[in-house]
């Protein structure tokens, strides 16, 4: 039964250049492929370069288990692993050799282990010297079977049974290494809380400033506020002294109480009279702050408003005496 080739997105042009340039040679030195496997074989080797950017392609020297040598193209590279222990963490070390009968013959796969490590004691899929058996080569077959379905396979298997094993000696170290970055953890998070706390101690100190600071200012408000106050109340008196006892207010016109003899006069008067009017309006601040109907940002910014005016009418009193 005829089957199609799985179609792969196109690698980059130096990996067709370098496939093309090797499959092409011919002469002592050609690689030992069947002519008409030529083309596959730079179709699977460029759609495996595709897939996994991080495996190279060269071609090599190849011993085989009988001694003989052979020039041969492979694939060799680091296979990413979504394992999350820290030897599979960087992925592992590949070599797919494409033998001479390929594709009809299965890739011969190697592992190559980081320095420290070694295979597993009886993995099931690779033995003491890297060579891997994976069900994948077991049941290896052309058309159905190609590289990148095998590398697929290789992260997949490795991810979920890694086949390193770190020596007692490199266990140790990796604990106190683990031991150490934890230390220097713990040192950092230390020191960034004392840093905030700190920080946090410096803002504290700066409010209490503010506060001791504002507090000073509304204590020297407070006893302006109360020579206001007494000034205020010595007018109270003085007017209350200067009418006359049997005067009877109700039988009295106030317009006849004081009559200006001139122009002038009578603008003394008028800003005499605003004086007093803006004594009566602290008064009753006064009054309504000490009965708790005006909060006392309201109260200080009328008494300052009416203060102003009344400095006003007063320096304008004097002109009109000179």
């Amino acid at each position: 039964m005829a089957t199609s080739t799985p179609q792969w997105p196109p690698a980059s042009p130096a990996v067709h250049q370098f496939l093309t340039a090797a499959l092409s040679h011919r002469g002592p030195a050609a690689l030992p492929y069947a002519d008409d496997a030529r083309w596959t074989i730079h179709h699977h080797l460029a759609a495996l370069a595709h897939a996994f950017p991080s495996l190279g392609l060269a071609s090599g020297s190849f011993t085989h288990n009988d001694g003989r040598a052979a020039f041969l193209l492979r694939a060799e590279g680091s296979l990413p692993l979504a394992a999350a222990s820290s030897a599979a963490a960087a992925g592992i070390h590949v070599t797919m050799w494409l033998l001479e009968a390929y594709p009809c013959a299965p890739p011969a796969v190697f592992l190559t282990f980081p320095p420290g490590t070694a295979v597993k004691r009886r993995h099931p899929l690779v033995d003491s010297c890297g060579a891997v058996s994976v069900p994948y080569l077991r049941a290896w077959l052309f058309p159905y079977h190609n590289l990148v379905d095998l590398a697929g396979s290789l992260a997949r298997l490795f991810s979920q049974d890694p086949p390193f094993a770190a020596s007692p000696r490199d266990l140790a170290a990796d604990v106190a290494k683990k031991a150490l970055r934890d230390l220097e953890d713990m040192q950092q998070r230390t020191a960034a809380e004392t840093e905030s706390a700190l920080a946090t101690q410096a803002l504290l100190r700066r409010r209490r400033e503010e506060l001791r600071r504002g507090s000073r200012e509304l204590e020297a408000e407070l006893e302006l506020l109360e020579q206001q106050l007494q000034m205020v109340r010595m007018n109270i008196d003085v007017l209350s002294s200067w009418r006359p006892p049997s005067a009877r207010p109700e039988e009295k016109n106030i317009e006849e109480v004081m009559v200006a003899a001139d122009a002038q006069s009578r603008r003394a008067l008028e800003c005499a009279a605003a004086d007093m009017a803006a004594d009566d309006v602290m008064y009753a601040l006064d009054e309504a702050l000490r009965e708790g109907r005006v909060a006392i940002a309201e109260y200080l910014k009328s008494v300052r408003a009416a203060a102003r005016e009344q400095f006003f009418h007063r320096a304008r009193a004097m002109n009109f005496a000179v």
